[in-house]
């Protein structure tokens, strides 16, 4: 396992508990620690190939700056959490944060904390007696595509209901059935869900969300839109009716679904069969094309 460094990044910030520490600032040193998921880089030498540190450091400037946060192991927690999400190559990540200058009256060179986030152990604290593991394809062609990829993410994530455990690269793709449209951005989320929220429960939750980031209750059939998404797979559910058909009657015709869910899930079968070799044996033209890591 690789092991991406970050070491020392010193940054000016409003963090802390004291009114003079929210009004004044103070600098913070960080230090992290990003474990990848791969142990061979001998046959791939792109910075798509892995996780871009230059894009983590944008990250945690970015978080830094934008709120004030009264714990540094809330700051911790946030930013540990958001590195993840950027790439299922991602196992573990640990982010130690320190008060280079404490408003303490003791001879000591910092204070700080440390949080460590293992995605893997993340999965298992919902028992898989009362979660399924879940697969959503999410879409858009409309506006700012990674934009509204993000929101529907985020959205996601903060029902309290589900954990997002792993999603898929931005790949940019083909559209199907009506061509007359722009190409879409598309990505593939693996999520634990509470059973308590149901199929029926989780399609009208994702709907919820469609039409609060703008698309209308009514709109062209396969036409362009702000954001679509799919769910994918429930669990081993499977279920008919006219409202909602799981697994999705359309997977193996949709080369936008394949792609990500197969980097997520390089080993789930599809009627049996490996998602790997559905793909090298597809006729499916469409184009589909990397964009980035999540």
């Amino acid at each position: 396992m690789f092991k991406i460094l970050i070491k020392n990044l010193n940054l000016f910030g409003y963090h802390g508990v004291k009114e003079s520490e929210k009004s004044e600032g103070q600098n913070f040193r960080f230090n992290i620690e990003v474990f990848i998921k791969k142990d061979d880089f001998s046959k791939d030498d792109s910075i798509e190939d892995t996780v871009n540190y230059s894009k983590i450091i944008k990250l945690v400037k970015r978080i830094n700056s934008s709120s004030s946060f009264d714990l540094l192991e809330t700051l911790a927690q946030e930013i540990a959490g958001q590195i993840e999400k950027m790439s299922p190559l991602i196992g573990k990540v640990a982010v130690k944060i320190e008060k280079t200058s404490p408003p303490i009256k003791e001879n000591l060179e910092s204070v700080g904390v440390e949080y460590v986030l293992n995605s893997e152990e993340k999965a298992k604290t919902t028992s898989k007696k009362t979660a399924a593991d879940v697969y959503l394809s999410v879409g858009s062609n409309m506006g700012g595509r990674e934009d509204n990829l993000r929101k529907a993410a985020d959205m996601i994530e903060a029902n309290p209901n589900i954990n997002v455990i792993k999603v898929s690269s931005i790949y940019e793709t083909e559209p199907m059935y009506v061509k007359d449209q722009n190409y879409f951005y598309n990505i593939v989320l693996q999520c634990r869900v509470d059973k308590k929220l149901g199929p029926f429960e989780m399609m009208g939750f994702l709907k919820g969300i469609e039409y609060k980031l703008g698309r209308p209750k009514i709109d062209k059939k396969y036409g362009p839109r702000i954001i679509d998404i799919d769910l994918l797979y429930y669990g081993k559910t499977t279920l008919q009716s006219d409202f909602l058909t799981v697994p999705h009657p359309k997977i193996m015709e949709r080369k936008f679904v394949l792609f990500p869910l197969s980097e997520i899930a390089p080993d789930f079968k599809i009627k049996g069969k490996n998602i790997k070799e559905i793909l090298k044996s597809t006729t499916l033209t469409e184009k589909v094309t990397l964009i980035k890591n999540w």
